[in-house]
């Protein structure tokens, strides 16, 4: 099993963020709202300020970040009680070790103390992530039918949530 140490990103981490984010775009830019084409040109000092205002965690094997999940609390006095997961990334040589559960229970874990529900979309036809999301207690609430298009056409997304507080709704 290869050894990972997961942890939440600091400011000092700006670099590895925007290698493991321009990598998922590169990789399997499908997942993602954005492209790569716009994320390259965005100077570092943008990832530096995602890093502040958000809960990131990265997996790193040898001090290589090979795996990433953001986690955004609403602000809103009425939806601080709510947050979103996006921009989940495995690199594609380091899949199906359990990284993906390790970096989603970490963030699970954190959220226990600040929000009731976590929201998050995945693409319609991501089965293994859909799968990671309800063995974690995620339900599928809706799907947005074309929900992001590029040029291999429109693909619809998933949206879960779950309810970390079991009396709140």
């Amino acid at each position: 099993m290869t050894k990972i140490n997961i942890r939440r990103l600091n400011i000092d981490d700006a670099n590895d963020f925007r290698t493991i984010r321009l990598s998922g775009l590169k990789h399997n830019p499908e997942m993602f709202g954005s492209t790569y084409a716009v994320e390259s040109q965005r100077p570092l000092a943008l990832f530096a300020e995602r890093i502040e205002r958000s809960v990131i965690v990265g997996a790193f094997h040898k001090n290589q970040i090979v795996g990433v999940i953001i986690f955004l609390q609403e602000t809103g006095l009425k939806n601080a009680h709510k947050a979103n997961i996006y921009g989940f990334y495995i690199e594609p040589q380091f899949r199906g070790q359990g990284i993906a559960t390790q970096l989603l229970q970490t963030v699970l874990s954190y959220a226990q103390d600040c929000v009731e529900q976590i929201m998050l979309s995945v693409v319609s036809t991501n089965d293994l992530a859909i799968q990671l999301y309800k063995k974690h207690g995620f339900q599928i609430y809706g799907t947005e039918p074309r929900a992001m298009k590029s040029e291999i056409g429109y693909q619809d997304e998933i949206l879960m949530v779950l309810f970390l507080n079991k009396d709140a709704h």
